[in-house]
């Protein structure tokens, strides 16, 4: 995983080298593309545990997590988010690339991400997904490729007296021999503007329904600050 990133960071080079020696008509084409792409995230938080779709993750240990995201003009955007999970120094990357466009009344989008650990390969995966949002909401429909399984998100969100507060339900269709899963997730937060960051504090809970609501599988509380730059 560490030598995709290296063998990207490389190529990275190897475009600045080509953009150097290529014509200048050339090159004014490549500032302009670079021109009309803007980093739309870039943060990095503490979390008391992490937790994925209503499941912990790394036992419950307290996670480092943070992202990086660039837009095109295009409505094309690119995506890397990483968590520590605390147990066997693995951490998890995941690399997403996504469409969205607006119709007017609606906004769409699709992509594709690819879940990779650190230490931890047998744990890969990659998702397909496809979602609609709408000023009230949003839903969207993830397929596993590996395990079969499709997940559906139902999101909505208000803002009450400075804060947000986001409620998410999560369903699980799994593949044959497997249980269903239905989580429901309520975090609030707020934005907090120091100098030239945001720090954002939160908590969410997460509420286990159906075959998952076990001793085994409790629910979840997390607590976080996050701080973007």
């Amino acid at each position: 995983m560490f030598n995709e990133l290296k063998y990207g960071l490389s190529a990275v080079a190897m475009v600045g080298v080509m953009a150097a020696s290529v014509p200048s008509a050339q090159a004014v084409d490549m500032e302009s593309i670079f021109s009309d792409t803007e980093v739309t995230s870039s943060n990095i938080g503490l979390y008391s545990q992490y937790v994925w779709r209503g499941q912990r993750q790394g036992a419950g240990a307290m996670s480092v997590q943070g992202d990086v995201g660039i837009e095109h003009d295009s409505g094309v955007s690119g995506n890397v988010w990483f968590a520590t999970l605390g147990s066997g120094n693995v951490t998890e990357f995941d690399f997403t690339m996504d469409y969205s466009a607006d119709l007017g009344f609606m906004g769409y989008s699709a992509g594709v991400i690819l879940y990779r650990y650190h230490n931890s390969g047998a744990s890969n995966a990659t998702e397909l997904y496809v979602g609609a949002s709408h000023e009230l909401g949003s839903a969207t429909a993830y397929y596993d490729t590996n395990s079969k399984n499709i997940w559906i998100d139902l999101s909505s969100g208000v803002e009450l007296a400075e804060f947000s507060v986001e409620g998410t339900l999560s369903y699980a269709i799994p593949d044959v021999g497997s249980n269903e899963f239905v989580n429901l997730a309520v975090g609030v937060s707020q934005e907090i503007e120091v100098d030239d960051v945001i720090l954002s504090p939160s908590f969410s809970y997460n509420y286990h329904m159906g075959a998952w609501d076990t001793v085994a599988t409790p629910d979840a509380l997390v607590f976080a600050i996050n701080v973007e730059y």
